[in-house]
């Protein structure tokens, strides 16, 4: 990752900005939206432990502390993926993203939200991401 924002910041133009966005590194929250409300139903897990977002973040501090780059604004948003049923949320997960897995426990509870609501539940994944501005120092280039 430091080679690749190495690489992004010696090939900009002069005044140009990196943009790195990706989600942060809390497991995502899966809930359940209703008229019952916004009901939290547990977390979703990554076969790899989110390790890519722990790199990503490491490197980006790394050289904003050696000085390469400097992050003159940053945005941390809440980002949904919304399905209308489990099914299509799973079949979404098996498609999209292949190391996530949804503890036991956590599958019952959705299911059981669901049918609390009268099947009228939708599921929602509740990510944190941030978007960074970065631009190189002047001896980058």
């Amino acid at each position: 990752m430091v080679h690749a924002l190495r690489k992004a910041a010696k090939s900009l133009n002069p005044g140009g900005v990196i943009l790195e966005v990706h989600d942060l590194v809390d497991p995502p929250r899966i809930e359940i939206h209703s008229r019952e409300g916004e009901l939290f139903a547990g977390q979703l897990f990554s076969d790899n432990n989110f390790e890519n977002q722990r790199h990503a973040d490491q490197a980006i501090g790394e050289m904003i502390e050696e000085g390469s780059l400097r992050s003159d604004r940053a945005i941390v948003f809440e980002n949904y993926i919304r399905s209308d049923t489990f099914e299509a949320f799973t079949d979404w997960l098996d498609e999209e993203w292949e190391s996530a897995f949804i503890p036991e426990g956590t599958r019952r509870k959705v299911i059981d939200l669901i049918a609390q609501s009268g099947g009228e539940g939708e599921v929602v994944l509740r990510m944190v991401t941030r978007i960074m501005e970065l631009t190189p120092a002047p001896h980058i280039k």
